[in-house]
């Protein structure tokens, strides 16, 4: 935000509740203390203070607090906010952290019973405005979330709104309200009045819509105008309105903010003051906010020392110097270790296996590390620090560490989600630029030889590694700056849990039912054989249709079909042509065969009949995705049908062992939940918290048809828009999927953008965002680069925008998911210990095996929890179902 110096004095009156709820739900509860104090929401309006201060650079500065007692609309409505959820008590725990830290920066606070802080800031925008205080000379800047605000809007005072991250803010005059919200500052109390505000349960007239609202006030320009042009107004909202008078005035009412509010402060005690350093060091050393230490102005920095950014690990240390373990060391290793180096190698790297580093210049030698496999356990479940490279892998392996655990690759991958496959010599000079050096000297090499024998090159290696791992975390925290703290709880809280998770899921595996496999298997082939011989039957020979080039020769040149993409036999170019040659129908639906039989049928019955219990155990990567999201393979339990004859086959082959029953957890429409909690849109945020179909919302508002009258069809059609706009699509993408005209797709685009405006502004901000910052985060922080944004070539830039509006939404689902299966996996420990696994994260799903007597019990606290997992302005909604195997699971 550019700010104009017009010789003026700054006054920055901060609307501290509006603010500190704004940081609870932007920053994730895993920002904690080291006691476990839940800070995120103090640790967010810090952030956003320091940046307000260094933005505006106030002359006077204050901020105000809402109190615990009713106020007077309480009073007088006592529905007055009634529908809002109790304030979770983590949050209001946090309030007396926020007035500490303002108390240490010497800024006053300023609250009343009986009245919000908005009603403290109206005040105080009224002595500005009537120039009550002694400087006339004031332009008065309310930092706020709450757009109500916007009425105390005047030549001197402005209302500054953070946008989608807390460092953009719009400082709105009346033009820009004007422009942003189709309304001047003096109409927001009267469209109130109309329209309601479901958030403050403000009931507004029954009937009178927001789109309603505007317009009339566009026309009128005030409620009082409109009630004197009943007439003029279309029978039914003037009826609405004849009707619903008192609950318009009694709106308007308690959406008026109080500008009278009787309180003892002068402007002096507003003054920007000097405060303690020392004083506001020690409040952030107290809630670990170490990494916003050099965010306080006019501080001065200590001096760094200068390290070396060329970093040999065998520049110290040559091999007479190394410690190398022998079997009877490793009990006392591990007794006086400090910190512990388990690191992963794959071959890409010239080693392959676990790696232990205990302290500098410690390794482990001998023909075999067989010694070191045999105490594993007691190396893993030492108490000291673990620093991971490929815990992943590790978990795989050996087990899960005990202990505090930092995972270096993990953490690069919260930093950067893009970049997949880290080696450790990139990561090691992406964030340290420190180099990894492979190669050992040849003279280092003969003392080896000379003095061991036998020994493998990374045993050099690993022993000096350790420093540089340790040093490369340091430069990852370094890279951060403010947001270290954030990232690094993400890790200890989210990422390294559900690795765990994702652990016990492969281990528990998901049975197969071999005999029905069997049967399958046995159903394909006859079928296949059948639609081969249709297919010779057809042509007059046999041919290998699995060969795209004779296929090809007998579609283009034995047929003569219509050839419109050089001899391609993709199916796209075959499901064109049906209709043309009997034979069509026929090669689709023996690809449909094969690949059912060839892709899921015989993979899956090979890995049952492997498996002394049956049970298939798909192998689920964390860091596969630049979403969040997890991939799996081996089999891809992702990728397993869902709808046909066949698919339902497939999916009664996975069964729930006995005594147990499968039960399916899903998330519905989460992504467009997400989208409209992120887009603040009126609309969508209205029609989720009135329950109403989104999908026939959209279809009516684009169709021009009530709710009620749209059909199956017309629903469908509103389906596919919805998610089309969520992926980005274009209008010849919708077109496509559709099967209508461009002109059409791109017409029902418009109207949906005209209707959902916030949406729109939304996905326009994210691509500013990326253009401005290279990168776009979820909501829980995970970070996306988004390369081709700067592009001069369009098409490259435009999929770029397409990525940067897409990721936040589906890494935010992944954001969700896995922290229901963080609460997920505590209460099983807790309540259904041995009753109840976690075996199955697909897409929006997640799939349990429970104990049958306790389905229904596990079904209930699984869908509480899940739909409570994290508190947006838009619900989240689960449906659940049970059975003996899949295919009995709604999904």
């Amino acid at each position: 935000m550019n700010l104009i110096k017009n010789g003026k004095d700054r006054f920055l009156a901060i609307d501290a509740n509006a603010i500190v709820h704004r940081a609870f739900h932007a920053y994730p509860p895993t920002l904690q203390t080291e006691d476990g104090i839940q800070v995120n929401a103090a640790y967010g309006f810090t952030v956003m203070l320091l940046e307000a201060l260094k933005m505006f650079e106030p002359k006077y500065v204050l901020c105000s607090f809402d109190t615990a007692k009713p106020t007077f609309r309480h009073v007088e409505f006592p529905d007055y906010k009634a529908t809002r959820k109790p304030t979770d008590q983590s949050l209001i725990d946090q309030f007396p952290l926020v007035e500490e830290i303002l108390q240490a920066f010497n800024i006053p606070i300023l609250k009343k019973e009986g009245f919000e802080a908005d009603d403290i800031l109206g005040t105080i925008s009224k002595y500005v405005r009537e120039g009550k205080w002694s400087n006339e000379n004031i332009e008065l800047y309310i930092l706020s979330g709450d757009r109500d605000l916007l009425q105390l809007i005047s030549e001197n005072v402005k209302i500054a709104l953070p946008q989608k991250s807390f460092s953009d803010l719009v400082a709105y005059d009346r033009i820009e309200t004007k422009q942003k919200f189709r309304l001047y500052p003096e109409q927001i109390v009267d469209y109130k009045a109309m329209a309601g505000d479901a958030s403050d349960n403000i009931p507004g007239v029954k009937g009178v819509g927001v789109k309603t609202a505007i317009e009339l006030l566009d026309r009128y320009g005030s409620l009082n105008k409109i009630y004197e042009n009943l007439a003029e107004v279309k029978p039914r909202y003037a009826n609405l309105l004849k009707e619903g008078i008192e609950q318009a005035e009694m709106s308007r009412k308690l959406a008026t903010i109080e500008q009278n509010v009787d309180f003892n402060i002068h402007l002096e005690d507003c003054l920007m003051r000097d405060f303690d350093k020392k004083e506001v060091l020690e409040v952030f050393h107290k809630y670990a906010f170490k990494s916003l230490i050099k965010k306080i102005d006019n501080l001065k920095e200590d001096e760094k020392s200068n390290v070396s950014t060329q970093l040999d690990i065998f520049s110290t240390g040559t091999i007479e110097e190394v410690k190398w373990v022998k079997e009877e060391d490793v009990e006392d290793i591990c007794k006086d270790a400090e910190k512990l180096l388990i690191a992963y190698f794959d071959e890409s790297e010239s080693a392959t296996g676990e790696s232990f580093s205990f302290v500098r210049k410690v390794a482990s030698t001998g023909k075999s590390e067989d010694y070191l496999f045999k105490d594993i356990h007691q190396i893993i479940n030492t108490d000291c620090e673990k620093l991971i490279y490929g815990l992943e892998q590790i978990t795989e392996q050996i087990g899960v560490p005990n202990g505090k655990l930092f995972d270096v690759s993990l953490f690069a991958h919260l930093i950067n989600s893009e970049k997949r496959g880290y080696q450790f010599k990139d990561l090691a000079f992406d964030f340290s630029g420190s180099i990894f050096d492979e190669k050992i000297h040849p003279s280092e090499m003969k003392k080896v030889l000379d003095a061991l024998g036998e020994i493998k090159e990374r045993e050099i290696k690993k022993a000096n590694s350790i420093e540089l791992y340790e040093y490369t975390k340091n430069s990852m925290r370094e890279y951060l700056g403010v947001g270290e703290r954030f990232f690094e709880n993400s890790l200890e809280m989210i990422e390294i849990p559900i690795c765990k998770i994702l652990s016990k899921m492969e281990s528990k595996g998901i049975m197969v039912d071999t005999d029905w496999l069997e049967k399958l298997d046995e159903e394909l082939s006859e079928e296949i054989s059948k639609v081969t011989k249709d297919i010779y039957d057809c042509i007059g020979h046999e041919f290998n249709i699995n060969s795209p080039k004779q296929l090809s020769d007998v579609l283009f040149k034995e047929l003569d079909l219509p050839d419109k993409k050089k001899g391609s036999t993709r199916e796209s170019v075959l499901v064109e042509l049906k209709g043309t040659h009997p034979v069509i129908e026929k090669i689709l639906e023996y690809r449909e065969l094969s690949k059912i039989h060839t892709t899921y049928v015989i993979p899956l019955l090979e890995m049952g009949r492997e498996d002394p219990e049956s049970t298939i155990h798909t192998d689920y990567k964390q860091t596969g995705t630049s979403s969040g999201r997890f991939s799996s393979s081996n089999p891809n339990m992702q990728n397993i049908p869902i709808q046909g004859e066949w698919a339902e086959n497939i999916r009664k082959a996975f069964v729930a062992r006995d005594g147990f029953k499968f039960v399916s957890m899903d998330y519905s429409q989460i992504e467009l939940r997400i989208l409209a909690d992120m887009s603040k849109d009126d609309l969508l945020i209205e029609d989720f918290q009135n329950n109403i179909d989104i999908h026939r919302a959209t279809a009516s508002r684009i169709l021009g048809k009530e709710v009620d009258d749209v059909t199956k069809e017309e629903r469908s059609l509103g389906k596919t828009i919805n998610f089309g706009i969520l992926f980005g699509q274009t209008p010849f993408g919708l077109a496509s999927m559709l099967g209508i005209p461009t002109d059409v797709a791109q017409k029902y685009i418009t109207d949906y953008f005209q209707h959902y405006v916030g949406v729109e502004e939304y996905m326009r901000s994210l691509e500013k965002e990326a253009y401005k910052r290279g990168y776009v985060q979820t909501m829980f922080g995970t970070t996306r680069w988004i390369r081709g944004i700067r592009s001069r070539n369009m098409r490259m830039v435009r999929a770029a925008q397409r990525e940067a509006i897409n990721m936040p939404i589906q890494g935010g689902e992944a954001d969700v998911m896995k922290l229901a299966m963080i609460k997920l996996d505590e209460e099983i420990e807790k309540n259904f210990k041995d009753d109840a696994f976690i075996l199955l994260q697909i897409h929006d799903e997640l799939i349990f095996e429970v104990k049958e007597e306790r389905t229904n019990e596990f079904e209930k606290k699984a869908k509480e929890i899940m739909k409570n997992v994290v508190s947006m302005e838009v619900h989240l909604d689960v449906s659940s179902s049970s059975g003996k195997n899949m295919a009995e699971l709604k999904g």
